[in-house]
C-alpha cells in the first residue's frame, strides 16, 4: 500500500464528509452523545460507553436526598442498624440513587469517613444490618449516587450497647414436674442456664417437650442430632474467634476475627472476605455486571475486577472488565488503568474513573485485524501518536520515529522486500509529493540536493572511480606500451565511461601514450600536450626546436582512436604535463582498461611517468 497517496485519498473523502449535510439520519453509530449542564459540566454519557457497552450512564450527578433517621436496636455482641427505604425530606428517590452506606462509632457526634464505613444497604426498600460492638455504639446513615456522589449524612443517633447476657439457674433447681408445659420461655431461661450438668442424659424426650416448647434461648454442650433448626440465630461463640449463621434474621454465615469484627460473609449479596491487615475482597454477583472488589488495607482505594456485556441482557457475551484503583495525575485526582477484554477485541486505557471518556496517556487496542499502540489526550489531540499494525502492513500516524540501536555488526534499518517485490525500497514525501526514492534494484532519485561528508562509492550510472601513481616510474629501453600497475580499472561489459586525467612525465626519449581495453570496446581519446619535436617560443616572437623556454610550447591536439597510441616529446630532464579526455564503449565483453606506456624511442636514458599522475572514469551509460 502507497501510504501517501492513500492519505491524500483519505483527506478529500474527509472534506466531502465536512461539507456534507449534518444529522441527515437520527442514529449514532458506534459512538456516544455527552450531555453537560448549562455549566458545561458532563452530567451525562448516551450511547458507547468507555467499556465499550452501550447505555444511558448518569454522571457528576448531584448529591442525593438524606435518608430517613435510622433505626438501632440492640443485639447479641453488636447492634442492628436499619433503614425504612424512605428520605428525610419525603421525597422519591432519584433515578441515580445507588445505596445506602451505614457508619457506626464509639465516638458521638462523629462524621462518617471511609474508616467508619460499616455495612451498605442496596436496595431502595430497605434493610437491617448487624454490626458487631463490644462498648455503646452511635450510628448514622449517607446515601451515595451512581456518580459515587454522598449525600449529607443523617443525624448521629445513640448510643446502643449489645445485647447483655444473663446468669444461670442452679443445680436441682429444676425437676420432673415441675415445669408445665408452656411455663419454660424465653424470659423464664437465661443463656446457658439448661448445660450438661443439669440435665440428665435422657431425662428429657421428644414426649417430654412439647412442640416449641423451647425458644429464643441457648442451648450449650451435648449435641443436636437428625434435626431441622429453623429460624433464629445459630453461632459457634457470642464473641472473640467465631461464626454466626442467620444472625438478625439476615441470612447471612458471617466470621468474626479474635476481636470480635466480622471479617468475612456469605449471603446472597455475594462473599466479603477481610484479610488480617485489614484488606477486602468484596465478590459481588448481584451488581448490573458480576463483580469482584479489592480493597486496600485502609479501605480507601479499592481495584474492580467484572463480567460485562456487550449488551446488558444479552446471552453469550462474558467480557472482563479490570479497573484500577484511583491515582492522582495529568492534573486530575482520580484517574485509573481500565481494560476490557470483550468480544474480539482488547483494549488498555488510562482514563478518568469519574468520566471514562477523558483519555490521557499510553493506550493498547487489539482487534481481529490488527493492533494499535498509541498515546492519546483527548485533552489536546494534536499530541495524540498510534502506531498501527495490520496485516501486512505497519504506518505511524501523526509522530516522529526515532531509531537509536546499540553498538552492533547489524543494520540499524534493514529492508528486505520477499522476491518479486516491484515497488520502491524507499519512499520520502511531503504533501503526497515524492521528494527521494529509491527503487527495487536501488536506484535513487531526489528533488532536492545531495551532500555526502564521507565516501561516495557507486557502482552503477554514475559512478566515479580515480586511479592514480602513489611513486615515480621510471621506464627505459623499450619502445612497447605496457599498462601501468597503478593506473588501471576494471570496467562493466555494455557500458559507457567518460575518461579524463593529468599525466606528469620527463624523458629526452619522449613518452608514448596507449591504453589497454577489453575486447569489443570503441571509443576516442585526446592528450593535450608537446608534439614530437618539441617547439617552443622566443622573446622576440620566434620559434625554437627541443629547447625550453619560459614563454611556452607548441600544443598537440590530435583526436586518436582507443586502439591507438600518441608520441608526446620531451627536452632532458625538463618536466611536462598532459592533459588526457576521451570516452570508451565497452561492448559485451567487460574487463581490464587501463593506462599504458613507454619511452617513445628505446634508450637507455629512462623515461619517467611522476608520481600523482592520474586517470579518472566516470559511468554515463
Amino acid at each position: 500500500m502507497d501510504i501517501g497517496r492513500e492519505l491524500q485519498a483519505l483527506r478529500k473523502h474527509l472534506e466531502k464528509v465536512e461539507r456534507a449535510a449534518r444529522l441527515s439520519h437520527a442514529a449514532i453509530d458506534n459512538t456516544a452523545v455527552q450531555v453537560k449542564d448549562g455549566n458545561g459540566s458532563l452530567r451525562g454519557i448516551i450511547g458507547v460507553q468507555a467499556d465499550g457497552t452501550t447505555a444511558v450512564n448518569i454522571v457528576n450527578g448531584t448529591a442525593p436526598p438524606i435518608p430517613s433517621t435510622p433505626t438501632v436496636a440492640p443485639a447479641l455482641g453488636g447492634v442492628a442498624v436499619g433503614w425504612d427505604g424512605t428520605v428525610a425530606d419525603g421525597s422519591v428517590l432519584p433515578m441515580d440513587w445507588s445505596r445506602v452506606e451505614v457508619h457506626t462509632s464509639a465516638t458521638t457526634g462523629f462524621t462518617p469517613t471511609p474508616e467508619t464505613l460499616r455495612a451498605t444497604i442496596e436496595t431502595p426498600q430497605g434493610g437491617i444490618c448487624y454490626v458487631p460492638a463490644t462498648s455503646p455504639t452511635y450510628a448514622c446513615l449517607l446515601a451515595r449516587n451512581t456518580s459515587g456522589t454522598a449525600s449529607n449524612p443523617t443525624p448521629v443517633v445513640g448510643p446502643y450497647s449489645p445485647k447483655p447476657v444473663a446468669g444461670e439457674i442452679g443445680i436441682g433447681e429444676i425437676t420432673e414436674t415441675m415445669i408445665s408445659d408452656g411455663a419454660v420461655t424465653t424470659p423464664k431461661l437465661f443463656a446457658n442456664a439448661v448445660t450438661t450438668p443439669k440435665l440428665a442424659a435422657g431425662s428429657v424426650d421428644a414426649t417430654a417437650i412439647a412442640a416449641d416448647a423451647i425458644t429464643g434461648k441457648t442451648i450449650t454442650g451435648g449435641q443436636i442430632n437428625g434435626a431441622v433448626i429453623t429460624g433464629g440465630t445459630v453461632q459457634t461463640g457470642t464473641s472473640g474467634e467465631h461464626i454466626t449463621l442467620n444472625e438478625l434474621n439476615q441470612n447471612k454465615i458471617l466470621l468474626y476475627n479474635s476481636s470480635n469484627v466480622a471479617v468475612n460473609e456469605l449471603s446472597a449479596r455475594g462473599l466479603l472476605v477481610q484479610g488480617t491487615n485489614g484488606a477486602v475482597l468484596w465478590l459481588n454477583p448481584n451488581a448490573t455486571y458480576p463483580q469482584l472488589k479489592l480493597y486496600n488495607a485502609a479501605n480507601s482505594n479499592n481495584a474492580l475486577v467484572q463480567v460485562s456485556q456487550s449488551n446488558p441482557g444479552a446471552t453469550g457475551d462474558a467480557n472482563l472488565e479490570m479497573i484500577s484503583g484511583r491515582f492522582s495525575g495529568s492534573g486530575f485526582s482520580d484517574m485509573c488503568w481500565h481494560t476490557l477484554a470483550m468480544n474480539d477485541s482488547y483494549a488498555i486505557e488510562r482514563v478518568r474513573f469519574n468520566d471514562a471518556t477523558t483519555i490521557i496517556g499510553g493506550r493498547v487496542l487489539l482487534g481481529s485485524s490488527g493492533g494499535t499502540f498509541a498515546f492519546k489526550n483527548t485533552a489536546d489531540s494534536t499530541q495524540d501518536t498510534s502506531l498501527v499494525v495490520e496485516a501486512n502492513l505497519a504506518h505511524l500516524d501523526n509522530g516522529r520515529l526515532q531509531v537509536l540501536p546499540p553498538a552492533s555488526t547489524s543494520s540499524a534499518l534493514y529492508v528486505n522486500p520477499a522476491t518479486g517485490h516491484t515497488g520502491n525500497l524507499l519512499r520520502l514525501a511531503i504533501n503526497a509529493v515524492d521528494k527521494t526514492t529509491v527503487d527495487k534494484d536501488g536506484n535513487i532519485a531526489t528533488a532536492g540536493n545531495a551532500t555526502v561528508s564521507g565516501n561516495l562509492t557507486v557502482t552503477g550510472i554514475g559512478q566515479r572511480v580515480t586511479k592514480r601513481r602513489t611513486s615515480d616510474l621510471p621506464r627505459s629501453n623499450t619502445a612497447t606500451a605496457a599498462a601501468d600497475p597503478q593506473i588501471t580499472f576494471t570496467v562493466d561489459a555494455n557500458s559507457v565511461y567518460v575518461i579524463d586525467g593529468y599525466l606528469k612525465y620527463s624523458g629526452a626519449s619522449d613518452i608514448l601514450i596507449g591504453w589497454t581495453v577489453p575486447t569489443g570496446t570503441n571509443g576516442e581519446w585526446q592528450g593535450l600536450g608537446n608534439g614530437i619535436v618539441v617547439i617552443s617560443g622566443t622573446n622576440t616572437g620566434g620559434t625554437q626546436q627541443d629547447q625550453s623556454s619560459t614563454w611556452g610550447y607548441a600544443l598537440r591536439t590530435e583526436s586518436t582512436d582507443i586502439a591507438n597510441t600518441r608520441t608526446y616529446g620531451g627536452i632532458g630532464t625538463t618536466p611536462f604535463g598532459i592533459q588526457i579526455r576521451g570516452l570508451i564503449r565497452v561492448g559485451s565483453t567487460g574487463g581490464t582498461f587501463a593506462l599504458a606506456w613507454s619511452q617513445g624511442a628505446s634508450s637507455a636514458t629512462a623515461t619517467i611517468l611522476y608520481t600523482d599522475s592520474h586517470v579518472r572514469i566516470e559511468k554515463v551509460a
